[in-house]
């Protein structure tokens, strides 16, 4: 089952105008009983996974944000249709 929790992105920004060269971490957390109630925490862990495997290291800025799927709309074949796939 997804639950749609939280959406993450990781990168280093090209334009940094008065800021050290550094990693920028945005976590988006949604409304969810499964969420925590500080939305930085989930953010504070992948900071922690992200720095272990050696995939960024400081300095990073981490972004905490509530949000929610307001609505979507698919263009073109999005999705796979499970039903007739043998894998």
């Amino acid at each position: 089952m997804l639950i749609p929790v939280a959406l993450y992105f990781a990168w280093r920004p090209d334009f940094i105008e008065a800021y050290n060269p550094h990693w920028r971490v945005d976590c988006f957390v949604n409304h969810h009983p499964l969420a925590p109630s500080k939305p930085i925490t989930l953010g504070q862990a992948l900071i922690v996974a992200l720095r272990r495997e050696g995939l960024c290291d400081d300095p990073i800025w981490l972004s905490s944000h509530r949000s929610d799927d307001e609505t979507g709309e698919a263009f073109g074949n999005v999705f796979k249709d499970e039903a007739f796939e043998d894998e």
